[in-house]
């Protein structure tokens, strides 16, 4: 059966096709609805003659696009835009050019693949992410309430803003002593902060539920502070420790590791390349908080650093020390170790 080489440059309303054969014959050039899958169907069946190999590029019809890929052709990959975009430079850059070299580059080999894990990875990543930035949410509306107070010369007496004691001091204490328009700013936000820890508690109980289903979370949980969320988000990014044939490969991987340039006998170390998982590396880093105070090992090597170098880069030497010896906690299947210093 022959080859047919599919690429495809996703839109938000239609995405641009470009395909051709191993002897360079287009077979297809055209446009589709981005969200008529009927189109789509039928447009991977009127190639049923051909072994087809489509490639695109992570976007926001990612999970639905492959799976449905996955039904017709015989490989199905898909590429970081932001190394694809170095790699495809040009002065010249529609849809349809970028199609093409998608193409071209699948048939050459030589584009920046992503390994797409199974689906249910997939959506523990997403709810990852999702509870990460309802976290994120809840902390900026914490840090309104705060200011909200400061302007009125109010201080909270309670550390955590939004604990059942400062909630019943705002009500009681603060909310009298606003003028009108800023009681009517604080109910709103406490309204807000309601809402975000209800939703939080379902959050939390679905991330506990997902954790407990990958098999070396008992593993993970031995790390002190690094909490249900923290394991999801390494276990789902990870998708299998085998991937990775040395800690340092799972470092580079979390974008845990420093920078490296090098041309001739200049060599120049960076700052970290932060390319990988966002969600993980700050996981880690808010975990490290709770093993400093635990295991006085750690604690001892971060002091080290911290002497030798500023806190920033001490913590993020922290973090891959963390990352590299989760590599090793799941390689070797065994649980942290707390030792004396």
């Amino acid at each position: 059966m022959e080859h047919l080489y599919l690429g495809i440059d996703c839109g938000k309303k239609f995405s641009q096709l470009f395909g051709f054969t191993e002897d360079g014959t287009v077979v297809i050039q055209s446009r589709i609805d981005s969200l008529d899958e009927a189109a789509w169907r039928r447009m991977l069946k009127d190639q049923a003659a051909y072994s087809v190999h489509a490639v695109f590029e992570v976007g926001a019809h990612y999970d639905w696009l492959y799976d449905l890929l996955k039904e017709y052709c015989a490989e199905v990959a898909v590429i970081d835009p932001a190394q694809f975009a170095i790699i495809a430079r040009s002065q010249r850059k529609t849809d349809k050019i970028d199609a093409q070299k998608l193409a071209e580059g699948l048939r050459r080999g030589d584009l920046p693949l992503v390994q797409v894990p199974d689906k249910q990875t997939r959506a523990d990543r997403r709810l990852v992410a999702f509870t990460h930035s309802h976290s994120q949410q809840t902390s900026r509306v914490k840090g309104k309430i705060r200011s909200l107070l400061l302007a009125h010369r109010l201080e909270c007496p309670f550390t955590n803003v939004t604990g059942a004691g400062a909630l019943k001091w705002l009500r009681e204490h603060a909310i009298p002593q606003l003028d009108p328009q800023a009681q009517m700013f604080l109910r709103m936000l406490l309204e807000q902060i309601e809402l975000l820890q209800k939703q939080r508690k379902e959050l939390d109980a679905l991330v506990a539920k997902r954790a407990r289903s990958y098999e070396q979370a008992e593993i993970l949980d031995s790390i002190p502070g690094l909490g249900s969320l923290g394991i999801l988000a390494v276990l789902s990014a990870i998708a299998g420790v085998g991937r990775f044939e040395r800690p340092g490969q799972l470092s580079s991987y979390f974008g845990t590791c420093g920078s490296v340039r090098q041309s001739g006998d200049s060599l120049r170390l960076g700052s970290l390349t932060r390319r990988g998982n966002v969600h993980v590396r700050w996981l880690l880093s808010q975990a490290l908080q709770h093993l400093h105070r635990k295991d006085p090992r750690a604690r001892k090597r971060y002091l080290k650093l911290k002497r030798k170098k500023p806190r920033g880069v001490a913590r993020a030497a922290q973090v891959r020390w963390l990352t590299e010896i989760i590599w090793w906690m799941l390689t070797k299947n065994e649980s942290y170790r707390i030792k004396a210093a």
